[in-house]
């Protein structure tokens, strides 16, 4: 399979945490590309099987709370992405609240399907990453 690994980080955790992610795809036999969001362009996404999005937590505990300003404004420029499977992350310290569901609703919009969403703290920015690559690669496969 091929993956992209895409990613928003500001202090460098959602970027450990997206290089953790391409490794264990690359553990498993996969071509991986990772990069930020701002050096990915629509071609990235062409022949691609499954995406991984990741993005840090922006807001103040509960004011503006949800992803990085620059991830919603790179998903809402894409285009064309009826059905691609991607699997949504980010990394807080506090509590994510509706991030993920925010990014999972923007990327919907856009015509994707998002097989698998997860949390990491900062604290533990890889606790349960295999069961959530494990997750997002069985929904992705083009069996399910």
């Amino acid at each position: 399979m091929k993956a992209l690994v895409a990613y928003e980080s500001r202090s460098g955790t959602t970027k450990r945490t997206a290089e953790a992610v391409s490794w264990a795809l690359s553990a498993k036999g996969h071509d991986v590309i990772t990069r930020p969001v701002a050096e990915v362009g629509q071609d990235y996404l062409v022949g691609v099987d499954v995406v991984f999005l990741g993005t840090w937590v922006e807001g103040f505990l509960v004011v503006g709370v949800g992803p990085a300003k620059a991830m919603r404004r790179w998903v809402s420029g894409l285009k064309g992405l009826p059905g691609t499977p991607i699997a949504v992350f980010c990394t807080y310290a506090l509590n994510p609240r509706g991030t993920l569901a925010t990014l999972s609703s923007l990327l919907e919009i856009a015509g994707a399907r998002v097989v698998a969403a997860q949390g990491f703290n900062r604290r533990q920015p890889t606790k349960d990453l295999d069961s959530f690559v494990q997750k997002a690669l069985a929904a992705a496969s083009p069996s399910s």
